[in-house]
């Protein structure tokens, strides 16, 4: 038996030796500040005690397995131990994770799923502007992103042209956060027209839509893309929130439980409103909200500091952080209520909730601090159990035992006392005068007779 479990033993070490030795991910040190100019890199900034990393750690191994055969090299560094490589990249929260091409710099700030960042690398690594000089190549492109967005810049082929440069300067700075193409007239089919040329489209949820500014400068440009890369109602989760509040917009996020059977049809309602709000009703609310949906209730229960059911519709102003709920209950839902409720939004006639005032501020600790707590509970009684039932034991011991000496002390101080008043009565010449009156009093038999 013995033998057996050694050989477990060795087993587990040998195992666990190898997947460190077949691990793509490159430790780095302070010299990444003289070789970030060698080729490009996928860098997670990380600190040791970071729980967050820990989390991140098997995720961020599958991707460096996915994009082994990929140009980029994928690494980390501590930033415990080498803090002037991760202040020269501005980094002030753990983890983050930034794709290095020398100069150029991108942040990823979506979910930190597989997934995610292997598309984050996808759109930084390639080319700013990739061609697409077909309708053939069109057809592919509009496959291959069926699910999100991509701009189409259509011109003669004239890389000098005014807004050319003014796009291609865009798709460079935000290569990371969507896909930008150029073409030709004969790389769009029939059933797509433009009204002027040249142009920028931007394709999405099964249409097209047109930049229509008259004057075209870099800064109208820059936000009509920077507001239309996301699709009009896409599901996304907590950590897609950040990115999407880069657009501006307030956010209209419909929270619901799809796994919930008694409210299957409430969420369906709800699900389908915020759809027809997104599509039906764009021209007039598309500038100032984006519309989503999600199954995260945890996310609106962190910006609201509350604990919701679902389904919640929660509007979320991502400059000033306050938010709003409907003034009428999710189970009367209708086109007009919404229509109403964010028209009243926009023009300032609803009181907002939230915001970064000091009170928020405060109530926002002891929430963290109340969410970690459960959460510790959740995740190991035992945990728990070491990290508050432990102190509260040591510390309850410690106070009554204080409580208990201070009132042994009161006690032998009475006592003193109570021998000293006895040494005192006694040694007063009491003593002589009580034989002095036994003395003198009569024995008892004379008394008697």
């Amino acid at each position: 038996m013995l033998i057996d479990m050694k050989t477990i033993y060795f087993a587990f070490f040998l195992g666990h030796l190898i997947g460190c030795i077949n691990s793509h991910v490159i430790e780095l040190d302070h010299s990444f500040l003289e070789q970030r100019n060698e080729g490009m890199w996928l860098v997670e900034f990380y600190a040791p005690w970071c729980g967050h990393c820990k989390k991140l750690e098997p995720i961020y191994r599958q991707v460096a397995d996915t994009l082994q055969k990929h140009p980029v090299r994928v690494a980390k560094l501590d930033c415990t131990r080498f803090s002037s490589v991760a202040s020269a990249f501005d980094v002030s929260g753990f983890p983050t994770i930034k794709f290095i091409n020398g100069d150029k710099v991108y942040t990823h700030r979506g979910e930190r799923s597989e997934e995610d960042i292997v598309e984050f690398v996808k759109k930084a690594s390639g080319p700013p502007v990739r061609n697409m000089a077909s309708i053939g190549k069109f057809n592919e492109g509009k496959q291959e992103h069926k699910d999100g967005a991509f701009f189409l810049y259509i011109g003669d082929g004239n890389v000098e042209s005014d807004l050319y440069k003014k796009y291609s300067s865009i798709a460079e700075r935000m290569a990371a956060q969507a896909y930008f193409y150029s073409g030709t007239e004969k790389t769009l089919p029939m059933d797509v027209t433009t009204t002027k040329f040249p142009t920028v489209l931007v394709f999405k949820d099964q249409t097209w839509f047109e930049y229509s500014a008259t004057d075209a400068t870099f800064s109208s440009l820059e936000q009509w893309i920077n507001s239309e890369r996301f699709r009009g109602f896409p599901l996304v989760s907590g950590g897609n929130i950040n990115d999407m509040a880069e657009t501006g917009k307030s956010l209209v996020m419909i929270v619901i439980n799809p796994d919930d059977r008694e409210k299957s049809d409430l969420t369906h309602r709800v699900k389908d409103v915020g759809q027809t709000m997104a599509s039906k009703y764009r021209e007039i609310f598309h500038r100032d909200f984006q519309f989503l949906w999600m199954t995260d209730v945890e996310t609106v229960n962190s910006i609201t500091m509350a604990f919701l059911t679902t389904p919640v519709i929660l509007v979320l102003n991502t400059q000033t952080h306050n938010f709003y709920f409907p003034d009428f209950e999710v189970k009367d839902i209708t086109i007009d209520k919404m229509s109403d409720f964010l028209s009243r939004i926009r023009d300032g006639k609803i009181q907002p909730l939230g915001g970064t005032g000091f009170l928020q501020r405060l109530k926002r600790i002891f929430y963290d601090l109340f969410t970690t707590v459960i959460s510790i509970w959740q995740s190991s009684r035992w945990l728990f159990l070491l990290m508050f039932g432990l102190p509260t034991a040591v510390v309850s011991i410690v106070c009554y035992s204080i409580c208990c000496m201070e009132g042994g002390d009161d006690i032998a101080e009475d006592d003193s006392d109570l021998e000293e008043e006895g040494e005192e009565r006694f040694t007063s010449g009491e003593i002589s005068q009580e034989t002095e009156n036994l003395q003198t009093s009569k024995p008892f038999h004379e008394k008697a007779d």
